[in-house]
């Protein structure tokens, strides 16, 4: 099944869409004053991994939420831009009521569902469990969950509720720890390795996450993300591209965890300032080109006894060297 972006709009409409959500990207981004470092950095980090037209910055005009809904009137497009639009104002150090309005404004003009607004303006008030209970609904902690529930059955329900209980599970344990037994270069062997590489315990184990946690972490091992808050940052743009769920709650997973302080996991620690903009869009200009969901729509264990590389084959993982390799000047 394919990832739920299209990777551009038709070529005849490339352009046009292209030039009307940087403009709108510059609107927002100049609300209040010139556009700030983070939000230059956030419209190139679109522009060269999600439009991929060489348009010069600086022969861009703010577009206003009317000349944006005149100039694209595809819905998929006014989603994608109003999704860009908001992740830009929660970079901003002050979001500020002004980028809220904005944001208001361009979905009445757009007439699509203003579900990334509200996020945003739970935000600005302080909302936090509003944000977090957002993230829950509507981003991929949901469709792992049930993905692994449909994998597993009762048994898997179980193990998810010791996890959450923190008790140890050790049959779920030994068969995470059995993909040792695998042969050298598996999927299994190399999970296991990044496991035990960055000091992590399997589900079952003392510490260890819930079972639906593994696709994360398989997601890592694929696309070849670290474990840095900015490579967090990454591999939740690669999961936010061949996701079904809608890309913007993975991206605002993201921003909570480690750019806005606000925690949308038990397991790491808050942290600010630590999401780039390039980082998070290549990862998810990485996401789109990948042929199958692998959080809602995959089970690991079908392929963990599979050479790595063939895993990565089968599902179009392209070498993380090779995404944005031409950029816009």
């Amino acid at each position: 099944m394919g990832p739920l972006l299209s990777l551009q709009p038709p070529p005849e409409r490339r352009e046009a869409i292209g030039r009307a959500g940087l403009g709108s990207l510059l609107a927002i981004a100049a609300e209040g004053g010139p556009p700030s470092p983070i939000a230059l950095r956030t419209i190139t980090a679109i522009r060269d991994h999600l439009i991929r037209l060489p348009i010069p910055l600086e022969s861009l005009t703010p577009v206003t939420p009317e000349e944006l809904a005149a100039a694209v009137p595809e819905s998929e497009w006014r989603q994608r831009i109003l999704r860009g639009m908001t992740v830009l104002a929660l970079l901003e150090d002050e979001p500020g009521e002004a980028r809220l309005a904005r944001l208001e404004a361009t979905a009445r003009a757009l007439h699509i569902d203003d579900a990334p607004v509200r996020a945003f303006r739970h935000v600005l008030d302080h909302q936090f469990n509003l944000v977090r209970l957002d993230i829950v609904r509507r981003g991929f902690q949901r469709g792992a969950a049930a993905a692994y529930l449909r994998d597993e059955g009762p048994a898997g329900a179980l193990q998810m509720a010791r996890a959450l209980l923190k008790r140890e599970d050790p049959a779920l344990a030994h068969r995470y720890r059995a993909l040792a037994a695998l042969p050298e270069g598996s999927l299994g062997r190399a999970y296991l390795a990044f496991i035990d590489s960055n000091g992590f315990s399997v589900p079952g184990e003392v510490g260890g996450p819930p079972p639906p946690v593994v696709r994360h972490d398989c997601c890592h091992v694929l696309g070849g993300y670290g474990t840095t808050a900015s490579e967090e940052c990454g591999v939740l743009g690669f999961q936010a591209g061949f996701g079904r769920n809608d890309p913007f709650f993975t991206i605002l997973f993201a921003l909570a965890q480690f750019q806005l302080g606000i925690g949308s996991t038990p397991v790491t620690v808050a942290e600010t300032g630590q999401a780039d903009p390039e980082v998070i869009f290549r990862g998810l200009e990485h996401g789109l080109g990948v042929s199958r969901d692998l959080i809602s729509d995959w089970d690991p264990w079908e392929d963990f006894p599979q050479p790595l590389e063939e895993v990565r084959r089968k599902y179009g993982i392209r070498p993380r060297q090779t995404v944005g390799a031409d950029p816009a000047p």
